[in-house]
Parts: C-alpha cells; sequence; structure tokens
C-alpha cells in the first residue's frame, strides 16, 4: 500500500484511497487504438487502471505518423512500406508505464467473437473509432449486456470548423442514436451493407462502389488529445465521483468553448430499448459482417 500512496498520492489527494482503488479494480476495454486510442490508453494507464484490452485489428501506416502518441519512427519500414501492428505498440506503451498491468491484445476487427467476449465482460469500454457504423455496433453492443461505454470522436468539419465529443452511454437512458446530433444514418447503413447491396446503390447513383466508401476526415495531432483528455476526465468522475460526471460534452476548438449537452430519457428509441436484454437481442449478427469469421 505504501508504493501504491507513493505512486499515486497526488491523485488519492484528491478521490481517495478508494476512489484509486476503484479505477485499479476496473475493467476497461478500449476499442481502436488510433489518433484517440493513443492518447487514451497511456492516461489509463497513469491513471492506474490494471486490467486492460485493447482491441485493434490494423498495422502502423505512413499517413498515421502525424497524429499518432507513443510510435517510434522504426515502426514503419519505409523501404518495405510495412508498419508494426497496433497492438504492440499498445502493450509496449502500458508495460512500459506499468510492468505489472494485465493487458490484453485483439488483433481483430469489432466484428469478432474475440472482441465480442472481451466487451460484454467489461465494466467500462472507451470507443476510439473512425466511423458512425462501428459506433453503433458497439453502442448496441454495450447496451444489450449493461456495460458502460465512453464514446470519442474528434472531426474537422467541411467548412473548417473543428472539434468533437465524448459521450456517455450507460444504465439505458440515452444512446449514441438518440443523444446530441446522433449518428450518421448513412454512414451506419453502408457501414452494414454487403458488397452486393453497395454495388446496387452506387448503380442507383451512377458512381463506383468504391465512392461509396466512408473514410474519416483529416485529423490532428492536438484537436485528438483534447478530445482524448476530456474522455479521460469523464472515465475518471465516472469511478470515482459520478455525480459529476457529464453524460455528453462537445468541443468546438474554434469558438474555444466546451458545452455540455442535456441529455433526456427516450422512451421511443429502439437501441435504448435492449438495455440488459442479452442474448435476446441478437447482437451475434454482426460477428463477421466486416469480412473476417467470427
Amino acid at each position: 500500500m505504501a508504493l501504491v500512496n507513493e505512486r499515486f498520492g497526488r491523485q488519492i489527494a484528491i478521490f481517495g484511497i478508494q476512489g484509486q482503488e476503484k479505477i485499479q479494480a476496473t475493467r476497461v476495454v478500449l476499442v481502436g487504438y488510433g489518433g484517440l486510442g493513443t492518447f487514451v490508453l497511456p492516461q489509463l494507464c497513469l491513471l492506474g487502471v490494471k486490467h486492460l484490452t485493447v482491441v485493434e485489428h490494423e498495422t502502423f501506416s505512413a499517413t498515421n505518423r502525424n497524429r499518432y502518441m507513443g510510435f517510434l519512427h522504426s515502426d514503419f519500414d519505409t523501404v518495405k512500406g510495412i508498419g508494426v501492428d497496433k497492438v504492440l505498440v499498445a502493450e509496449r506503451i502500458a508495460k512500459g508505464i506499468d510492468p505489472e498491468i494485465d493487458i490484453k491484445l485483439i488483433k481483430n476487427k469489432l466484428e469478432s467473437r474475440e472482441a465480442f467476449d472481451a466487451i460484454m465482460t467489461a465494466d467500462i469500454v472507451v470507443g476510439c473509432l473512425d466511423s458512425d457504423g462501428a459506433r453503433s455496433v458497439l453502442n448496441e453492443l454495450c447496451i444489450a449486456y449493461g456495460v458502460t461505454y465512453i464514446d470519442l470522436a474528434s472531426e474537422v468539419f467541411g467548412d473548417g470548423t473543428f472539434g468533437g465529443r465524448v459521450a456517455i452511454v450507460k444504465d439505458g437512458n440515452g444512446c449514441l442514436h438518440c443523444m446530441g446530433d446522433g449518428l450518421d444514418q448513412t454512414e451506419v447503413r453502408r457501414y452494414l451493407a454487403d458488397d452486393t447491396q453497395l454495388e446496387n446503390e452506387a448503380k442507383v447513383y451512377g458512381v463506383e462502389k468504391d465512392s461509396l466508401a466512408i473514410d474519416s476526415g483529416p485529423s490532428v495531432v492536438d484537436l485528438n488529445g483534447i478530445i482524448a483528455s476530456l474522455g479521460v476526465q469523464e472515465f475518471k468522475l465516472l469511478i470515482t465521483d459520478p455525480k459529476n460526471c457529464s453524460r455528453y460534452l462537445n468541443y468546438r476548438g474554434h469558438l474555444k468553448a466546451i458545452s455540455k449537452v442535456q441529455v433526456n430519457e427516450s422512451s421511443n428509441c429502439y437501441c435504448c430499448s435492449l438495455h440488459n436484454k442479452k442474448e435476446e437481442a441478437n447482437i451475434a449478427r454482426y460477428l463477421g459482417i466486416k469480412g473476417k469469421p467470427p
């Protein structure tokens, strides 16, 4: 206990030894280790999270080098054009902060049995995803199994303004579909569509199927850092001082403003109605939809 007090003394002074013990006992799953996730993970480890699972299927690429914290120049082979597995860097960072941390790596997509099993048994899931389609799947999964979900999003908008938000989905009272601005339903539909459906839609619009592909917009390191830190702050409050935790925060960088959005209970939201329905919610229908076997 003396070593714990020595390492965490300054934060124990804020939320007490019981708060610190709660943080260390919380089982966290981090979904997505990209621009946001690389800021979130070290902060969770520094707070003292001891049980952490990271879900990420991609490797480090050349385009990631403007905003990923903790990656080294040597993590990308410029000659071969091949980068290291992102989950291995997550492990390196976590173990560098706390060699005794219990960290599990899932190098697979969200829509995999391995990822689903980890999420269903977590206390808190932190989502750092690029697509509203993936957010919709994770939102529904967490609601169905009663898992608290903290979703982070950063964005540079078409008019040049920029910002992001932190949303907390819990207790079946408000989710990503019915809180704030909701999710982009076209993006969700296309994410869940198969190749035939996308090809048919492309024919209707007279375009190539690839033009319907969902891609993330411009992203910069400082914006990701701000949103990630806001998210970790709400994570900390959720565990140690839940009465002061915000359910939905909007950040607008060009205005230098953070606003708290009121979340009202919605009796008409289909996803919220799935709270704690577990197998009855049939979330398993999403397994393998993105091309990898469940």
